[in-house]
């Protein structure tokens, strides 16, 4: 197994190197890179994972289980029982970035194939497919993307598995059910025909603005009511007020609140499979706000989500 142990465990948690030997009901795993188009793909969220562990551990999160949190009304691990294990970061291989994709999939398919919900860190948006390709001939799943991007784009210099290209992949999938997509605003990587092909495809387009004007909770009663969710995560589909360290900012996006009601919803229904987080770029970031945003979006997860089978089918 390609995984390497972390200097600082999320959340306190056991470090398992081994997946198929992972307990708990969640298990963080960091993920460096995907397929690149250029060598800088491999390093700007190459420490994403680790940005997030440590700024859990300099918030104490990983000390006060036993305190009440209000976000969920109660601890964290009740009992001082610790729901999650961290199970370290793949080994990239930088001679050949693109062999990255066959090891992270080995690591997350026992993970998803023994019941456990996986709490990816990613580097660029190139890693949702890896996750969601775990979950073959486990169980069919609804993909919720958070993005500023449609992220819908055939290939881009040759390159079919890069990170302009996650959605499309992923909507090639037999065992993908709908998918939503939420955030899109400003221009980015996406030609009209591509936007035209994810609506022929059944993809939902939810802009930016029409959340800021009919509000996350309409869209979450609005999200289809059968089967889990693989909620994909791109940094830069939220606000630069929460979100800063991205590659590509762009005024407008999600609120906290926002992009709370849409994970809280879905982790209180018990209908979370997979969390996935994308495009943290930790030398972008200003007072680690981008990576405490993503700690507290994965804390509600666990905080609100006690029994991750409640949603399958």
């Amino acid at each position: 197994m390609f995984l390497q142990a972390p200097d600082r465990p999320f959340l306190g948690a056991a470090v398992v190197l081994d997946p198929a030997q992972v307990v708990t009901p969640y298990a963080f795993v960091g993920i460096p890179f995907g397929p690149p188009y250029e060598p800088a793909d491999l390093v700007v969220s190459a420490g994403a994972a680790a940005a997030v562990r440590e700024v859990a551990h300099r918030m104490e999160y990983d000390r006060t289980w036993l305190n009440h949190d209000f976000d969920w009304d109660g601890p964290l691990f009740p009992g001082g029982i610790p729901t999650v294990t961290d199970c370290g970061d793949v080994i990239g291989d930088l001679r050949d970035p693109d062999s990255i994709w066959d090891r992270a999939l080995d690591a997350v398919r026992p993970l998803v194939r023994a019941g456990r919900v996986p709490l990816v860190l990613g580097g660029l948006d190139a890693i949702p497919p890896i996750v969601v390709g775990a979950f073959e001939g486990v169980e069919t799943v609804n993909i919720l993307h958070v993005d500023a991007h449609l992220d819908y784009r055939h290939e881009v210099r040759g390159v079919t598995r890069g990170y302009s290209s996650p959605i499309r992949r992923i909507r090639e999938l037999a065992w993908v059910a709908d998918i939503v997509q939420v955030g899109m605003r400003s221009v980015g990587n996406s030609r009209p025909d591509d936007v035209a092909d994810a609506r022929r495809a059944g993809n939902r387009i939810v802009t930016a603005w029409e959340v800021h004007e009919r509000g996350a909770r309409a869209l979450l009663d609005e999200l289809p009511a059968v089967g889990r969710w693989v909620l994909s995560i791109d940094c830069d589909g939220l606000d630069p007020s929460i979100a800063p360290g991205v590659g590509w900012p762009e005024p407008g996006g999600l609120t906290y609140p926002q992009i709370g009601t849409l994970v809280r919803g879905l982790a209180a229904q018990g209908r979370i499979a997979a969390v996935v987080v994308t495009e943290l770029q930790p030398a972008r970031d200003v007072g680690q706000i981008t990576a405490l945003t993503v700690v507290r979006l994965l804390m509600n997860v666990i905080g609100l989500q006690r029994d991750p089978a409640l949603g399958r089918a």
